[in-house]
């Protein structure tokens, strides 16, 4: 049996419970922690598919056991209106999968060098030691996956 290396530090249904997990293995987390597990863990959320169609999810029928998304290869990276609905698919999960995440903005656009991918800019306040932190990630999203486009910046304390 092989066994897969923990990269949260914080299992997801205590995250669903506890909003304000700072702590990781007894070590108070800083902004750039926070901002490398937020990102672990979006990513590893994008790259779970669930089984719903679209509708489904951005319906009533997607809980806890619907974790992921659900299959988005009908969508077209190089549609205004498909890279919509990709954005509120994405803003979907967020909701009900990463409590630590809040006011979250989701934008979509196509990626100029693969038509068949999207890039995905994610902005949101993450709680760090009863602080809100700016956190902001820059993904990539195709029929392969969710990945990191680039380096994301550090989390930043909002005053």
């Amino acid at each position: 049996m092989h066994s897969m290396p923990a990269r949260s530090l914080v299992p997801l249904f205590d995250r669903l419970n506890d909003m304000s997990a700072t702590f990781t293995n007894g070590r108070v987390l800083d902004a750039g922690s926070l901002q490398s597990l937020l990102q672990q863990d979006l990513v590893r959320l994008f790259n779970v598919r669930n089984g719903l169609t679209t509708e489904q999810f951005l319906g009533d029928a997607s809980t806890s056991f619907h974790y992921g998304l659900p299959d988005m290869l009908v969508l077209f990276p190089q549609s205004a209106t498909d890279l919509q609905r990709l954005e509120l698919v994405l803003s979907r999960a967020i909701a009900l999968y990463e409590p630590r995440l809040i006011q979250v903005r989701v934008q979509a656009t196509p990626d100029p060098d693969k038509p068949t991918s999207a890039r995905v800019t994610i902005s949101a306040l993450a709680a760090l030691n009863r602080q809100l932190c700016q956190v902001h990630f820059d993904l990539v999203l195709d029929g392969r996956g969710a990945r990191t486009r680039e380096r994301a910046s550090a989390a930043e304390p909002q005053p």
